[in-house]
């Protein structure tokens, strides 16, 4: 099926096409910000943009994002977008070790943070803490800092000014001297091809790879999935994913593409979410991971009525944990999930409203208009045919554009034809449903987040007592997995468990922190490599 004009907009024209149809209609709400139309996300975003522009901001240039779920960072967003430049989605858990890698390799001309406090993180103190040459850098000039040699300007939303940063409303100010025509030149030299954003997700090498996505391939991936789930212009979805995740600046770019609603809230909180349904009465649900469903279903005062209004709800789970959702729903609501990765701009297959509850619940349905997924022997590379165990690759209008500075990576990914290796291990029914079987990739997913093992044990191997690590996921309720990491020390030094795992504290992301530390002082070997799946083994045997 091809796209459509629309579809293939880029973000900026999406954005300037709903504020001049939509008007007031309601784009986005958040718990304590309120809301904004179409219309005033256009108006902030445009002032932003003109600030931008004054600071030389132009097509092709990255603007990074690190901030919580919050108005600011739409405008951010948006502003980036309506230049024709990238917007670099940073991870808002990531801590100093990966934020300074991010300033190393993403080449982000401008940086948005925030003096918002989420989640007990103080954005404003771990940028000054990833780099501490903005304590001595002047006001009012282009930075210039070894730690992050491209960085220009740093961006302060948020109450309160700290220097060399500039306010949000010094940026506005800077820009009032840009002309509209600003806008009419950066939609001439955009097209739907051209990168929009940059998202950070992590492989089996130890520093997050920078996956690039098109506007065609996100506009591909979520206005497929507003296709399919019905969405129409005027209804809401519930999001509550950051959006930092594809899975949470998807929703968005579904929204978007219909001249539809969503809200979301700073952080994901079971009870705050329960107040926002109650208030929307969303039409869909995307809370994209089952953990997040469950938390929200088993809530103490939530009640079926709550969300009768919905009628879909999107969320990835093992086939077991599907139908325990579904007794916990009013039945009129389908349950939709998805084979997806950031790779793909989010989604590959998803299964459909109309299709029969088992395919809905027990496989991940089939693929987007105008993709395709086959199932590949690792080893030879032959196509099998239904039912073969292999692994699942795919291509089509969704796959990602490239890893940035990594060409290697890339090329590896993407092969012959435009085909995209995910890694994963799955099959395709006779009926051409695919179903997700688990990971090739020495990969965990930890609450809906990748977590390299390579990334973990390499910044392990960096304390003083160890001399190896190797790291595994073990089964969390919660969690789905979470990371158990095996160490060997050095001879003559000393470490318990405690001190390994706060080893870790404001280095790396809390999901990327071993839960347990066993301590060896031999490992399983095949003639070259440690059998991590002897690991694996040994640590289900310990219970």
């Amino acid at each position: 099926m091809a796209q459509s004009e629309d579809k293939a907009a880029p973000y900026g024209m999406l954005l300037a096409a709903n504020a001049a149809a939509r008007g007031e209609a309601l784009f986005v709400a958040f718990e304590s910000e309120g809301e904004f139309s179409y219309a005033e996300i256009h108006r902030r975003a445009s002032a932003v943009a003109k600030g931008l522009a004054a600071l030389g901001v132009g097509k092709g240039d990255r603007v990074a994002i690190q901030m919580p779920n919050c108005a600011d960072f739409v405008f951010a967003l948006f502003a980036t977008q309506m230049l024709g430049a990238i917007s670099v989605l940073v991870n808002a858990r990531f801590k100093t070790h990966e934020l300074a890698h991010v300033f190393r390799h993403s080449g982000a001309k401008v940086f948005f943070t925030t003096t918002l406090i989420d989640d007990h993180v103080n954005f404003a103190d771990l940028l000054w803490q990833t780099l501490p040459e903005l304590a001595e850098a002047p006001s009012g000039k282009p930075l210039s800092l070894s730690g992050a040699p491209e960085l220009r300007h740093v961006i302060l939303c948020g109450e309160g000014a700290r220097t060399p940063a500039i306010s949000m409303g010094q940026l506005i100010e800077a820009g009032t001297g840009i002309d509209d025509g600003v806008f009419a030149g950066a939609d001439a030299r955009t097209n739907a091809d051209d990168i929009a954003l940059m998202l950070y997700t992590s492989g089996t090498t130890a520093a997050p790879k920078g996956c690039q996505l098109t506007h065609r391939g996100m506009l591909a991936s979520w206005a497929g999935y507003a296709d399919a789930a019905g969405v129409r212009a005027g209804e809401t979805i519930w999001a509550p994913l950051p959006f930092f995740h594809v899975g949470g600046v998807g929703p968005m770019t579904a929204a978007l593409s219909k001249g539809a609603a969503f809200f979301t809230a700073i952080h994901f909180d079971p009870a705050t979410a329960l107040a926002q349904i109650r208030r929307y009465r969303p039409d869909h649900l995307y809370p994209a991971f089952f953990n997040i469903a469950l938390a929200l279903l088993r809530h103490a005062d939530f009640k079926r009525d709550d969300i009768a209004s919905a009628r879909t709800m999107l969320c990835v789970a093992p086939t077991k944990t599907q139908y325990v959702i579904r007794e916990l729903m009013p039945e009129h609501i389908a349950v939709m999930q998805v084979f997806g990765m950031t790779e793909a701009s989010g989604i590959v297959t998803l299964t459909r409203p109309e299709r029969p509850l088992e395919h809905r619940l027990e496989t991940q349905g089939t693929p987007l208009p105008g993709a395709e997924v086959r199932i590949v022997d690792p080893e030879s590379g032959t196509v099998l045919g239904p039912e073969a165990l292999g692994e699942i690759q795919f291509r089509g209008p969704g796959a990602f554009h490239s890893y940035y500075k990594d060409e290697e990576a890339t090329k590896r990914t993407i092969l012959d034809g435009g085909w995209v290796a995910t890694g994963d291990h799955g099959k395709i029914d006779a009926q051409g449903a695919t179903h997700f079987v688990g990971r090739i990739k020495d990969m965990l997913k930890v609450g809906g987040e990748n977590v390299a093992a390579a990334e973990v044990e390499a910044f392990l191997s960096t304390h003083p007592a160890v001399k190896m690590s190797q790291v595994v996921g073990k089964a969390d309720e919660r969690y789905g997995e979470v990371p158990v990491a095996f160490v060997e020390l050095l001879e003559g030094k000393q470490a318990d468990e405690q001190e390994l795992i706060d080893f870790f504290e404001g280095k790396l992301s809390r999901f990327k922190i071993p839960r347990q530390v066993i301590f060896v002082t031999e490992w399983p070997m095949s003639a070259t490599k440690i059998q991590k799946f002897k690991l694996r083994e040994q640590l289900k045997s310990l219970g």
